[in-house]
């Protein structure tokens, strides 16, 4: 990071659709600059830099040796983060790694353990968590804007044409729906609770690539809180999640993109509507708040303890739908999810 400016130069490791959307949102940030963009392949890498500026690198070690480059923002498939991370960490970069940050709770806490070892920033990029409305929508929940919080009906659903060539569909990259977008409602839950679930339970539809494409889940929480949730890849649905109270509900469509705000309907019939407070877009948002991390002006938006106790719940929904999660071998079972108090921000 540059003293001078306290600017933050990227290198982004992987081309695809996620990768994307952070080069594109990137030149709107306060400090984000991109540096760098690393790909197997010289035709995706040169035609990378080329439509969204920096350098296009063959092969990730090289980006990982470039002096010029302050941090690493990880889209590669999920099966990658774990080798990718430690790797980018232990050459002296901070990293931004996308969410799921790893196959397995085991393999995310040795991520973290690495990064502290080297006095370097790792966060898991539910971007969404760094968005004002969603902090906004946290807020009021936590200070009883409708009341005792009691249920939650949370949605993150897609339909795309299915692919072997798609990472998301690969069991041993840890593919399928709860781990794409099924992680999504899971932080959301633990984030609106403030802490793990105390039980869990999930049933999912398996196709014929080896993945769960649709699944759907409850977890009960402390203080009695139920969460429902489904998610799936191949399937088309209401984008709508409903966050229920004694005195109130709040929904909310898309809340993963945190851009169309939502409606707060009091017992009285009541109804206030929060729109959203900020024109840059959501990776813009994300990357600044990274860059004020790296410089310690603020905590991580999601915690090593949130990432790890979001990998557990995971692991364990996935063992409840009687999915295989890679990396541990089917006689050991995952670390249940156990409630961790205040651990969640």
């Amino acid at each position: 990071m540059s003293a001078e400016s306290g600017n933050l130069h990227w290198g982004i490791l992987g081309t695809g659709m996620i990768a994307t959307k952070f080069a594109t949102d990137l030149p709107q940030s306060e400090s984000g600059i991109l540096e760098a963009t690393a790909s197997r392949s010289a035709a995706s890498a040169g035609a990378f830099a080329k439509k969204h500026g920096g350098r296009g690198i063959v092969g990730y070690d090289r980006m990982l040796d470039d002096p010029k480059v302050d941090a690493i923002y990880l889209s590669l498939p999920n099966g990658l983060h774990h080798e990718w991370a430690i790797r980018a960490l232990k050459a002296g970069k901070h990293v931004l790694c996308e969410k799921p940050i790893a196959r397995n709770a085991a393999e995310a806490e040795e991520m973290f353990a690495v990064a502290e070892q080297e006095g370097r920033v790792l966060i898991e990029a539910f971007m969404y968590r760094s968005h004002p409305m969603i902090q906004k929508l946290l807020r009021l929940v936590r200070t009883g804007a409708i009341g005792e919080l009691r249920l939650l009906r949370l949605n993150f659903t897609f339909a795309r044409a299915a692919s072997p060539d798609d990472a998301r569909y690969d069991p041993e990259q840890a593919g399928g729906s709860l781990m794409d977008v099924g992680s999504y409602c899971v932080n959301f839950a633990r984030a609106l609770t403030g802490t793990d679930p105390l039980s869990l339970h999930a049933t999912a539809h398996k196709h014929p690539l080896g993945v769960d494409d649709i699944a759907a889940g409850t977890m009960t929480f402390p203080g009695g809180v139920l969460a429902t949730f489904t998610c799936g890849m191949t399937v088309a649905s209401d984008p709508g999640s409903y966050i229920a109270g004694t005195e109130g509900l709040i929904a909310i469509d898309a809340f993963w993109f945190a851009r169309d705000g939502f409606a707060l309907k009091r017992a009285d019939g009541t109804i206030e509507k929060y729109e959203n407070p900020v024109a840059e877009p959501i990776y813009a948002l994300e990357a600044d708040a990274f860059a004020a991390c790296v410089r310690g002006e603020r905590p991580p938006w999601i915690t090593k303890e949130d990432t790890l106790g979001n990998m557990r719940a995971l692991d364990a929904l996935r063992e409840s739908a009687g999915i295989p999660v890679p990396g541990i071998s089917p006689s050991e079972k995952p670390q249940r999810a156990r409630p961790q108090s205040g651990s969640i921000s």
